[in-house]
């Protein structure tokens, strides 16, 4: 045979279309059977750990986005209203005093005008504005007294930024 293709009938080529090339295809897979199957297996665990990969990653990331978004919307509260809506305890500096109660007029000694007779809300408005010893001040005072979270938190978030 010279490697040149003849043209056949239209009937010829059903015939190979319909008959003989599904009749090769089935010897073909018979004879190749357990490739295809560890073919098959390998393809399939590799989708299931990339599916595992992407619901991991999707999963972290909108736990990420809820956190910052609940952050945020915590924080509105706390600016706007002084309520602080956050479960967790605030961690205080190791050199603030245990509770007690403040002495009359002690609020003397503080950067706030009057801090003891403020709603929370006033004084975490003025936090920002205070250096880190001035914080260091309402903290301890704020600890050893009547221990709003509201403040707490707030100069500890500000220490953060810093």
């Amino acid at each position: 045979m010279s490697g040149t293709r003849t043209e056949s009938k239209p009937s010829e080529q059903l015939l190979d279309l319909f008959v003989y090339a599904p009749v090769g295809i089935a010897l073909e897979a018979v004879d190749n059977l357990p490739k295809y199957v560890e073919r098959g297996k390998s393809q399939v665990t590799i989708g299931r750990f990339l599916a595992r990969t992407v619901a991991r990653r999707g999963t972290k990331t909108v736990e990420s986005f809820a956190e910052r978004l609940a952050h945020e919307a915590g924080q509105v509260v706390v600016d706007w209203f002084g309520i602080d809506l956050s479960p967790e305890p605030i961690e205080v500096d190791a050199e603030v005093a245990a509770p007690t109660e403040p002495e009359p007029g002690a609020d003397a000694d503080l950067p706030i005008a009057e801090y003891d007779s403020q709603a929370a809300a006033q004084i975490v408005k003025l936090l920002p504005q205070l250096d880190d010893d001035e914080l260091s001040a309402v903290e301890r005072y704020e600890a050893a007294g009547r221990g709003r979270v509201t403040i707490l938190r707030k100069i500890a978030l500000l220490r953060d930024a810093a």
